[in-house]
């Protein structure tokens, strides 16, 4: 179920360096009001700026991720950038500091449009590994000792056996989302997303075994826009929000800005994915890659 030595070494500097690499644009997402709680909306950089510093620091994980994916599983690349990303999410703190200087509930609407461009990146990740793995391969034949249970994968657009596969997984992580985060610690938020989604990872897959992952790692932006869109829907005014903030009646769900989701969500997601293909895969395969 475990990858090798020689690529878990190589996973851990993907998300060592990846994760000092992004923990640099940490000062450009601050909050321009000093506040807890990274987002590109808040950013003192501003909205675009922020993105694109992200960007760029996020290459050399990409780069790495990359080449993690062709050494072996193809979902390498991205449990390599979810984890990276933990590190920024968790420096950054709570959602409180945001939510005190925002104007919720309709600045959740904003969230809504950030979680797209948090997106955007997972796509382009996902794009990447499927561009680059096997000509990588093919071009360095040394790199392909191992496919650890990844040799059938196809990230692409996906079809109803990866749409169901998506559903389940946003259904079980949502709920176990919506229970586990009681309130907004960073640590409980990001190690309850992290377990809601691999086990949603690892039930989407199971239910419906197929070779691409694309909607269960997208399916982070789907829990988290459920939970954005209950407090948009279900609260008329901040006073009224913050008075159910503080009673503990606001979902957990809620309780997560989109750069938690696209770390501990995206991270656990294809955490659950490589143990569903572990779990299923036929006992000789199983002992043969965890060796």
């Amino acid at each position: 179920m475990f990858p090798r030595t020689r690529i878990r070494l190589l996973l851990a500097m993907a998300i060592v360096v990846g994760a000092a690499s992004l923990h640099l644009a940490h000062g450009a997402l601050r909050s321009h009001t000093g506040a807890s709680g990274l987002t590109l909306t808040q950013a003192r950089s501003g909205f675009v700026m922020a993105a694109v510093l992200v960007a760029l620091a996020g290459l050399p994980v990409a780069g790495l991720g990359t080449l993690a994916s062709a050494v072996g599983n193809p979902l390498s690349g991205l449990f390599a950038v979810g984890s990276a990303l933990l590190l920024l999410a968790w420096t950054g703190g709570p959602i409180d500091g945001w939510m005190r200087t925002s104007s919720p509930p309709g600045s959740f609407g904003a969230l809504l449009i950030e979680l797209l461009v948090w997106q955007l990146g997972v796509v382009a990740m996902l794009a990447l590994v499927q561009k680059l793995r096997s000509p990588l391969r093919t071009r360095w034949p040394a790199l392909a000792f191992d496919d650890h249970l990844g040799v059938d994968t196809h990230i692409r657009l996906p079809q109803a056996q990866a749409l169901g596969a998506g559903l389940v997984c946003a259904i079980v992580a949502g709920v176990l989302g919506h229970l586990l985060i009681r309130s907004s610690d960073i640590n409980q938020v990001l190690a309850s997303l992290l377990v809601a989604f691999a086990v949603g990872g690892m039930a989407g897959h199971m239910a419906f075994p197929q070779s691409n992952p694309a909607a269960i790692l997208l399916s982070p932006a789907i829990v988290a826009a459920t939970g954005y869109a209950l407090v948009l829907t279900g609260y008329t005014n901040h006073g009224q929000l913050l008075a159910a903030w503080h009673a503990g009646k606001i979902t957990g769900l809620a309780m997560a800005l989109p750069v938690h989701y696209a770390s501990a969500g995206l991270a656990g997601a294809a955490m659950g994915v490589g143990w569903a293909q572990g779990l299923m895969a036929p006992e000789a395969e199983t002992s043969k890659v965890t060796s």
